[in-house]
């Protein structure tokens, strides 16, 4: 499975870096068949506070997941997105049993 983590606005950490690869093994544990993860982290500035973005897209034989957050933290957004991933995978694991 190949990982592609970017950044935009701001240089990730050792520690968040981490906490980014240990949240995303778990995806491998709901479909073994996944190809591909692409990460995008993002600070995005406005008028009065900094948001935290986290976009991730997972690659499988088939349809492409998606899942993003907005939070005050990208531990938090790492975390939701990485949850909406999971019911994503558990769906979609759920659909190919039933077709067999």
């Amino acid at each position: 499975m190949k990982t592609d983590i970017q950044t935009v606005g701001f240089e990730a950490n050792e520690d968040l870096l981490a906490f980014l690869n240990h949240r995303i093994e778990r995806l491998k544990k709901y479909y073994d068949g996944i190809t591909g993860i692409d990460v995008y982290l993002k600070s995005v500035k406005d008028s009065e506070n900094e948001t935290k973005i986290a976009e991730i897209k997972v690659f499988l034989p088939g349809p492409t997941l998606f899942a993003d957050h907005q939070g005050e933290s990208f531990r938090e957004s790492i975390i939701e997105s990485v949850d909406k991933l999971e019911k994503q995978l558990r769906k979609r694991k759920e659909i190919m049993t039933e077709k067999r």
